[in-house]
């Protein structure tokens, strides 16, 4: 009878995040954006920027995502960390990349990424660093 007592201690402690097998994290992230002109070789721009992001992560489906349109990304999860590449075109632009981050415990942050469309070429590299955080608080985030 201990043990069950122990167990149920354990179950109302955890967070609805781990009870649902549902990850939600906000992560800091730094990125740098580069626009480059195909044909000339030529940087057009290329901003800094500082931004915070938020995922909801599915550990029992292998997906993740960051906004609310119902939309999930397939990501492959081991050793608690969710790792995930995309090849995507639509509305004549192709957008190709890899992300992995650090959910359990969370850490590490980094996503890559090119998206083209005729002659120019954006190039994105964002570094940052994860925490746990609540549905609600993520849940608003992606909604911005």
């Amino acid at each position: 009878m201990k043990y069950l007592n122990l167990f149920g201690v354990f179950l109302l402690s955890a967070s609805p995040a781990i009870a649902e097998d549902i990850i939600y994290l906000e992560c800091d992230v730094k990125a740098t954006e580069t626009t480059i002109q195909v044909s000339t070789n030529e940087i057009l721009e290329k901003r800094d920027l500082v931004t915070v992001g938020y995922y909801k992560i599915d550990t029992i489906n292998s997906r993740l995502t960051s906004d609310n349109s119902g939309d999930w990304e397939d990501a492959t999860i081991a050793n608690g960390i969710a790792t995930g590449q995309f090849n995507e075109v639509e509305n004549g632009v192709t957008v190709v990349g890899k992300a992995l981050i650090e959910i359990s415990p969370p850490g590490v942050f980094n996503m890559q990424y090119t998206a083209s469309q005729g002659d120019i070429l954006l190039k994105m590299v964002m570094t940052g660093t994860c925490q746990n955080t609540d549905r609600e608080t993520a849940e608003k985030g992606m909604n911005q």
